[in-house]
């Protein structure tokens, strides 16, 4: 049978924080989960440990905990683990409780990684990453747990959804200074994470390209006054890529700013379009026809069979 841990009212001011847990739940409660709680009332246990008669430390939940403490509520309902529980088994239920992949926040997933380490074998460590989804092998352990080597900018962002993982991983590239700016560029712009990927690939190898730092880099493409990017941010968006894919493709700017001018001289009538080939990989080119529907394309075709 497995352990049976008692389901139990603690009082709120007895349970304490993870300090760098903390850091990361700075600002107000999330507003959905007061709503809830508000209107629903507190439906999911928080996972605390018991360290003395009354001293728990919080394991899980944190962000629900801030929502009940932001209410004044005095007694939380929690899931309580004795002080005697073994550390794998600690370890599991907070995976359990919230940090399965991968909707998970992976700064939380290295950080109970990197304490885990302190405790665990090798083989109950990656027992853990099995339980959180990924492969139980070292290096995706190492990858995960380096990310906390990332900016204080980087992993706040991290934790909260604003940078990909996939992005977060070409950060250690690059220098905290740039990591900085890089997250404002991509919360500026509100970049989605293929776009964020992009943009990383694109400025380191400018960097190197230009044996130029990737802020300075960055500096050119942000704008002076970065209150007037609020407005309009799709659009702007699209100036920027625009403007950095013509420094990073000098040649297929050019290539394109030919085709258009071929494209103009022709002076093509209503309903035709003529295109290039993906990225100019060679000289083709297509015409396109626009009916308005498949009978006049069939009152069109034998002239257009005589043409061709």
């Amino acid at each position: 049978m497995p352990p049976d841990y008692p389901f139990q009212k603690i009082s709120c001011q007895c349970i304490e924080f993870d300090p760098f847990i903390r850091l990361l739940h700075e600002g107000p409660a999330d507003s959905s989960l007061i709503n809830n709680l508000q209107r629903f009332g507190q439906t999911t246990p928080l996972l605390i440990c018991q360290h003395t008669e009354k001293q728990y430390q919080l394991l899980a939940g944190h962000q629900i905990f801030k929502a009940i403490t932001s209410l004044g509520i005095e007694k939380a309902f929690c899931q309580v683990l004795p002080w005697s529980t073994s550390p794998v088994h600690r370890y599991s239920l907070q995976i359990l409780h919230g940090l399965v992949a991968p909707l998970a926040s992976p700064i939380l997933q290295a950080h109970l990684l990197q304490q885990a380490r302190q405790e665990l074998t090798d083989n109950e460590l990656f027992a853990l990453l099995s339980l959180m989804g990924y492969k139980p092998h070292r290096y995706v352990f190492d990858e995960l747990t380096a990310l906390l080597q990332l900016s204080s900018s980087a992993v706040l962002a991290l934790h909260r959804g604003i940078l990909s993982p996939k992005a977060a991983k070409l950060f250690k590239l690059i220098s905290h200074e740039e990591q900085e700016m890089l997250v404002q560029l991509i919360d500026t712009y509100r970049l989605g994470g293929s776009k964020q990927h992009k943009l990383i690939e694109m400025l380191t190898e400018l960097s190197l390209r230009n044996n130029k730092p990737v802020h300075e880099v960055i500096r050119e493409l942000l704008p002076a006054n970065q209150d007037c990017v609020q407005d309009n941010v799709p659009q702007r968006l699209q100036g920027l890529l625009h403007s950095l894919q013509k420094m990073y493709w000098p040649e297929r700017t050019n290539l394109e700013k030919k085709f258009q001018k071929f494209v103009q001289e022709l002076h093509l009538p209503d309903g035709i379009t003529v295109e290039s080939t993906p990225s100019f990989e060679d000289e083709g080119v297509e015409m396109r026809f626009h009916f308005a529907n498949s009978e006049v394309l069939k009152e069109k075709w034998d002239l257009i069979k005589t043409v061709v």
